[in-house]
């Protein structure tokens, strides 16, 4: 059996993309070289060096690379052999993957079956499972599964269409399934798909196909009867209608929702629908308008993200007896986070309760994290600080490394500057083994200095309390440097750093912003220009001292114009000095903590909360003095 050649290999590392900066060892050169050679297809020249690789930690890369890069390819016994005596390199997932789209493009339904008979997760995958149980005698079972892999509001892979393609043709496919996905499409709003299906509808629904392309693009068109009548198609386009355009104009909705209904016979869950609609954009706007009948609606649908958005209202107008209300009306699980403990103990001491508010403040100050230690300020308890340790001694390098010989692997790569790959294989490793390993594992990359994956591995292990592994203290020599000559604190800086990249020197966001501090690359050159600092492209963004270097600057910036307010510098350094600015001007000398909750963009709040008290936890790595808020940011007026 022959793998296909030339399998496309993105999202996988391969040498020579980056260019080394390195002296390269003689075992590095060898590879690199026996990696051409697999790309070259030079099979003597690739064997003589592998030969001369046989006890390097990358050698399975190589014979991966083997795999998939030879025109030949492999056969069968070849490809199971390694995934089995490779299942600790994220390269067994990229070969097993890979092999089984082979197998279905080559149509071998028995062996792609063979290779592996579970559910494939991914959906491309899935859809070529019940292709070839399809073709292997259990069509009833595969059209079953079709159907439902079909009904999404999202469109599916192209892999799918072989699948959905008999599904079809075996007469499943009809007028009703086709306008169920169409309105699953509208509610997931994408047009294109909606499109896509309607030029599919015979001649009796294509008129109610046309109509909800049109309400989709004017839903104001909802409001005028002469376009619906009292069949159940048209209705229900009238409550799509309708919700979509009360996210515009929710009063002018309101306002005829009662005569629709009589009209048209809008049945409840037709009602629901556009009053959940409105209920969201009023609160969303912070509307006064059709208070009443909010309140009202809110009890009557009974929906947690409503009731949660109703009590951020009530924040936002520090209304603390309507506050306590609305929590209370919240699920019990909701009400127990960190986050409503400390409001209800707020609204209480709002109210003049002061015990019950003080005995709530201290419950919550038992809990690390914005909200704990908000509460610990207010009441003058020290903040929670507890450090979870691994339950055993760590095991030396050498020990650690012949047990688990993907930790040789991670140095390797690390030492050739091929960072991503070594996350990649510190990701397959973790998610392989226990909570404790994982622990373990972050441990012994702290002792070797890799900072970042000590925090991948907290992370995987959902290890909150690891301390040490979450806040780590690489380049501690820059971050003090350019912290004393900006006259600003390490730990704000560490605090932007981890909040920003989880102090992974080549992070990159989907809009550019690149390095520790995630700078977007107008914003370095302007700042390095300003500095007089040589700025020739966005790569030097990824050098940790210069980019350490440019985003302490710009922060320093925003602090002073803040006048050295953290909350609103953080915000700015978020999400843009523009919008903080017209956040201050709605918000008319607001409290802190209530500025805070209410910063419209949910990004940006999590984000001014985590650094604030990424900020304290650094204090405390530091050694220093504890200040969560300093009195001036706490009685500000925002």
């Amino acid at each position: 059996m022959k793998v296909v050649q030339g399998i496309i290999l993105s999202a996988l590392w391969m040498p020579g993309l980056l260019a080394p900066t390195f002296a390269q060892t003689m075992e590095q050169s060898l590879y690199r070289q026996a990696h051409e050679a697999v790309r070259a297809n030079d099979q003597v020249k690739f064997s003589q060096l592998r030969a001369r690789l046989i006890h390097y930690p990358l050698l399975p890369y190589l014979d991966y690379y083997q795999l998939a890069f030879r025109p030949g390819a492999a056969d069968y016994n070849d490809v199971t052999r390694f995934i089995r005596q490779h299942g600790d390199t994220p390269q067994s997932n990229r070969l097993e993957r890979s092999y089984l789209t082979y197998l279905a493009q080559s149509q071998q339904w028995s062996q792609f079956l063979r290779f592996y008979p579970a559910k494939p997760s991914s959906t491309d995958l899935l859809c070529q499972h019940y292709q070839a149980r399809y073709y292997t005698g259990h069509q009833s079972e595969a059209l079953q599964e079709a159907g439902k892999l079909w009904l999404s509001g999202q469109s599916r892979p192209d892999a799918c269409d072989p699948l959905f393609q008999l599904w079809q043709q075996a007469g499943l496919r009809t007028q009703e399934k086709i306008w169920e996905r169409m309105n699953l499409a509208f509610e997931a709003q994408n047009p294109n798909l909606i499109r896509h299906l309607g030029a599919q509808l015979g001649s009796g629904m294509k008129g109610y196909g046309d109509q909800m392309i049109a309400l989709y693009d004017q839903p104001v068109r909802a409001m005028n009867p002469a376009n619906f009548t009292a069949a159940p198609p048209s209705r229900h386009l009238l409550s799509l209608g309708l919700a979509r355009y009360a996210n515009q104009e929710p009063d002018a909705v309101l306002r005829q929702l009662g005569e629709m209904t009589r009209r048209f016979g809008l049945n409840h869950a037709e009602v629901n629908r556009v009053e959940k609609a409105a209920a969201r954009r009023l609160l969303l706007d912070r509307s006064s308008d059709q208070r009443a009948w909010l309140d009202t609606a809110l009890v009557r649908l009974k929906d947690p993200e409503m009731v949660e958005l109703r009590a951020r209202l009530a924040i936002w107008e520090q209304d603390w007896r309507g506050l306590e209300g609305w929590v209370k009306r919240m699920p019990m699980g909701l009400q127990k986070e960190d986050r409503w403990r400390y409001w209800m103990a707020r609204s209480l001491e709002k109210q003049g309760r002061q015990k019950p508010a003080r005995d709530l403040y201290l419950e919550t100050a038992n809990l690390r994290g914005f909200y704990g230690f908000m509460a610990a300020q207010r009441t003058g308890v020290p903040y929670r600080m507890k450090n979870q340790s691994v339950a055993h001694k760590v095991p030396d390098w050498q020990s650690a490394s012949r047990r688990w010989p993907f930790l040789l692997r991670v140095r390797e790569l690390l030492a050739m500057n091929e960072i991503t790959a070594a996350r990649s294989e510190w990701i397959h490793n973790m998610d392989r083994n226990s909570v404790a390993q994982r622990l373990e594992f972050g441990h012994i990359a702290l002792n070797q200095g890799w900072h970042e994956l000590a925090i991948l591995s907290s992370i995987r292990a959902e290890a909150w309390d690891a301390l040490d592994l979450r806040f780590p203290l690489p380049l501690k020599r820059t971050f003090s440097q350019m912290a004393q000559e900006r006259t600003m604190n390490t730990s704000l800086l560490y605090a932007i750093s981890r909040q920003e990249s989880a102090l992974y020197p080549l992070a990159q966001s989907p809009v550019g912003a690149r390095g520790l501090m995630q700078l977007m690359p107008a914003t370095a050159k302007e700042t390095a220009g300003k500095l007089g600092v040589p700025y020739r492209n966005e790569q030097q963004l990824f050098d940790p001292a210069m980019n350490i270097r440019l985003g302490s600057a710009y922060l320093k910036r925003l602090l002073d114009v803040y006048d050295g307010n953290r909350i609103l510098a953080a915000a700015a350094y978020n999400a843009g000095p523009g919008r903080v600015k017209r956040w201050r001007e709605q918000s008319d000398n607001k409290p802190m903590d209530v500025w805070v909750e209410s910063i419209p963009y949910r990004e940006t709040r999590n984000y001014v909360q985590n650094v604030l008290s990424f900020d304290l936890i650094y204090q405390h790595k530091l050694q220093q003095p504890l200040r969560f808020m300093s009195e001036r940011e706490l009685n500000h007026a925002y």
